[in-house]
């Protein structure tokens, strides 16, 4: 934990050190870069050389926090029913020279997930349901660090950039059953874009990554250990792996590339489209590197937008959408001849297709120095999701629309700076579908899950948010301290509630 301390520390006075003179006081700059009109457009930065345009000023925030989400029950039961952390980050945006430009961002995190049932395994919303479970479960003690940075620079018709990211995670609990997990993962992204125009850039981005977790479960207690299931989604598991066979690991990676068509000014028409490719193969360890699932995922972001600005003034209009293909392969394997067993066939036994649409409306006044500002975000928002396993034949079934509504505000006075953002969300469920067939007294406990997260999401639910943060610019103008607070609410129809509170507070320059 020192090593980062020192490793954070050390890139803050880096960026520091190099970054141009900015003639805009701190607060001012603070103020614009979190503002809704300077990050309603957002795809299109995914292209690390249209990051370039991003932002016309340099920024560094060293902030650190406390976090807590906590539910009466848990949403997914599979994530916990509580988590909190301790938090230390640091970014920055730095405009290096006239025409180059660096950006990073680096954090740890240091807390525990409470109450987690189902699974054993970490990132479960990125392996699912390829995940090794038993019916204890337990508290986690989580440890996560980042590491991210990128370089733009821009010529007289060509920009190009690259950026790179890395996150650790490490999860274990000190207690029967005692998983201990680690997580590597490293993505990366190189783009070029070229003006076309007086106004217009188009560009093309290469993404790729790979990712790995060992996940391995440990009992100690003499008087017997737990079944450790294996499972394959909607309540079915490798019946012929299961038991003691609980050391894991996942060997994945990522490919995939973006078009983008974005104006430089950030007024009028931009575009992005994005297709990337998941795939990961979970490895029974203990089974001389067994490999028993596939995961393939191709997914599809695509994102257009419209948005103009005069000095007091701006609007947008956006529309965002994805599509997330799942397929799931299971290897089929013969006897096992001197502790190896032959792979004799596989089979596609499982389908999740995710869907989302939304719309969105910015309108608001923005101004730079002491004035009264204020935004508006309206947005409308459909999701689809759809799970089936073929054999025994099972499905589930979600849709919803979702309605939200933001309203930001901001105001100076003298020294300090004042930000309220304030968001409230409906979300109608439309058609909910949950199948399953040939269910044994095996299979009812499996299926426990299941029928849990089926309840919960299958059901209307509403949200409040409410962010409250004040700037305070030191004297000479160009530093600045600040506190952030954040709370929301979650309710469920039935009796789930969620509460989430966040704290932070740090520097700014």
């Amino acid at each position: 934990m020192r090593s980062l301390f020192i490793l954070i520390f050390s890139l803050t006075v880096l960026f520091s050190s190099s970054r141009a003179q900015d003639t805009l006081s701190v607060n001012t700059r603070t103020r614009v870069f979190f503002s809704p009109g300077e990050n309603f457009v957002s795809q299109a930065y995914r292209n690390p050389a249209l990051q370039y345009y991003a932002h016309s000023f340099s920024l560094t925030e060293l902030q650190i926090g406390w976090e807590q989400t906590s539910a009466d029950k848990a949403l997914l039961p599979q994530l916990g029913s509580k988590t909190q952390n301790f938090n230390f980050n640091v970014s920055s945006y730095i405009s290096l020279r006239a025409n180059s430009k660096t950006w990073g961002n680096a954090y740890y995190k240091n807390g525990k997930r409470n109450n987690v049932q189902w699974n054993e395994t970490s990132d479960f919303l990125t392996v699912y349901p390829y995940v090794m479970a038993d019916t204890l479960g337990g508290n986690l003690k989580t440890e996560e660090y980042y590491f991210a940075g990128g370089y733009a620079q821009a010529g007289k018709r060509f920009t190009w950039g690259i950026f790179a990211n890395y996150r650790a995670l490490i999860e274990y609990r000190n207690r029967d059953p005692r998983p201990k997990n680690v997580v590597s993962d490293l993505k990366g992204s190189v783009g070029i874009s070229a003006r076309i125009t007086r106004r217009y850039d188009v560009g093309l981005a290469i993404h790729a990554g790979k990712y790995k977790q060992t996940n391995d479960v440990k009992y100690y207690n003499e008087l017997g250990t737990l079944t450790e299931y294996h499972l394959f989604g909607l309540g079915t598991d490798s019946r012929r792996f299961y038991g003691k066979n609980s050391s894991v690991y996942y060997n994945g990676h990522r490919y995939g590339a973006s078009v983008e068509l974005f104006p430089c000014a950030k007024k009028g028409l931009s575009a992005a489209v994005e297709y990337e490719r998941f795939t990961f193969e979970k490895i029974i360890s203990t089974l001389n590197n067994l490999p028993l699932n596939e995961l393939n995922q191709d997914e599809i972001k695509a994102e257009v937008a419209y948005m103009t600005r005069t000095p007091r003034e701006q609007w947008g209009l956006k529309l965002n959408g994805s599509y997330r293909n799942r397929k799931g392969t299971e290897n089929l394997f013969g006897d096992p001849t001197t502790g190896v067993y032959p792979q004799i066939g596989s089979t596609e036994q499982l389908s999740v297709k995710r869907n989302n649409l939304s719309l969105s409306f910015l309108y608001g006044r923005e101004y730079r120095e002491k004035q009264f500002s204020w935004n508006i975000l309206p947005q409308a928002e459909m999701n689809t999701f759809k799970m089936t396993y073929l054999d025994p034949a099972r499905l589930m079934k979600l849709n919803d629309l979702t309605g939200r509504m933001n309203v930001s505000l901001a105001k100076s006075i003298k020294k300090s700076t004042f930000r309220l953002d304030a968001e409230g969300e409906y979300r109608y469920n439309t058609d909910a579908e949950l199948q399953l067939t040939d269910i044994d007294e095996t299979t009812r406990r499996l299926l426990e899950p299941v029928n849990t997260v089926y309840a919960n999401l299958s059901t209307d639910s509403w949200a409040s948010d409410i962010s409250l943060r004040w700037d305070y610019t030191l004297s000479r103008g160009d530093k600045g301290i600040f506190i952030k607070i954040n709370w929301r609410h979650d309710a469920f129809k039935g009796d789930l509630q969620r509460e989430t509170l966040q704290a932070h507070c740090g520097f700014t320059f």
